[in-house]
């Protein structure tokens, strides 16, 4: 058998004849074969390569760019952080903390930022709001001249003004202590509601009365009509409110909303609200439903404190 290959090649200068064996054939498809499998593979690998190349950048163009709003994020960061110490150490300040700048932040924070939850439960336990339609006060808490007696003598409440038979709503959550005519205080049909924490509110020269000694009622429920009973000159609403029996002033109270919610702790300094906010906060925190306090008041206290109004 033949294995190989003869070539002539005939020219001018005569005929030349070349022998090659088949193998060397079969060596040179091969190899050729191995160049061009090469090339292709090069040419994917180079594309690959290229394509990986073009995504590294991007990602990193896209990691630099996650920086740059990263730094941004964390400068915003540290400023709403120093905001919010210097706006804790005015909390702080309003209700009588001791600064501990010192102390972390969120320790701080859970003692005197109460959460949206807390404050509306204390909206609902401490007196708040207007008792009636607000339409201005015409004798304000302080020293006057009474206008029945003539005698200069301490008011304890706001005369509100209203006109008779204007409906009077409780102004927090509390139980029903007193409703009735009350002749020795001169103020005429009083209902005065034992709200929580040694809060009492005192609704007074009523018209006429909706609620029972005993009662429990609810922030905004109807409790009595506007009138000019007792020891009055005209038709109005007298509203106290009265902190372990002594009275404060309710001007601030009945401006007191979710609006200006740390306002009272500047303008009302005879309440201890660090302690008091602390409890009811407290009382949130674990699940306990908050008991009216002090509730346990005689008769002839309450009378006696009533004749001093």
């Amino acid at each position: 058998m033949d294995h190989k290959i003869n070539i002539t090649i005939e020219d001018a200068k005569g005929v030349k004849e070349f022998s090659f064996h088949k193998r060397v054939k079969h060596f040179a498809l091969y190899s050729a074969v191995s160049v061009i499998v090469l090339l292709i593979i090069s040419v994917v690998v180079v594309f690959q390569l290229t394509k990986e190349l073009g995504n590294i950048e991007a990602k990193k163009s896209m990691l630099e760019a996650q920086n740059i709003l990263l730094e941004t994020t964390i400068v915003n960061k540290e400023h709403e952080l120093t905001q919010l110490d210097e706006r804790l150490v005015q909390i702080e300040e309003l209700i009588g903390m001791e600064v501990q700048e010192d102390a972390p932040l969120s320790e701080r924070v859970d003692v005197a930022q109460l959460t949206s939850k807390q404050r509306s439960f204390i909206f609902e336990i401490l007196p708040n709001g207007s008792p009636i339609e607000y339409h201005g006060i015409t004798s304000r808490f302080g020293y006057r001249t009474h206008p029945i007696t003539g005698r200069r003598e301490h008011h304890n409440g706001s005369d509100m003004k209203a006109k008779n038979f204007t409906e009077v709503y409780a102004t927090a959550n509390g139980v029903v202590e007193y409703a009735g005519y009350h002749r020795k205080s001169g103020f005429g049909r009083l209902v005065i509601l034992n709200n929580s924490y040694g809060f009492r509110t005192y609704f007074a020269h009523l018209g006429k009365i909706k609620v029972k000694h005993g009662q429990v009622v609810q922030k905004g429920d109807l409790i009595a009509l506007s009138g000019n009973s007792g020891r009055s000159n005209g038709p109005h609403l007298h509203y106290e409110i009265r902190f372990m029996h002594r009275a404060v002033n309710p001007f601030w109270f009945i401006k007191w909303t979710m609006n200006n919610y740390e306002e009272i702790f500047k303008k009302e300094k005879h309440i201890p609200w660090e302690p008091l906010l602390a409890l009811i906060s407290g009382w949130i925190e674990n699940e306990y439903e908050p008991e009216s306090i002090d509730s346990n008041v005689t008769t002839a206290n309450r009378d006696a404190n009533l004749t001093k109004s």
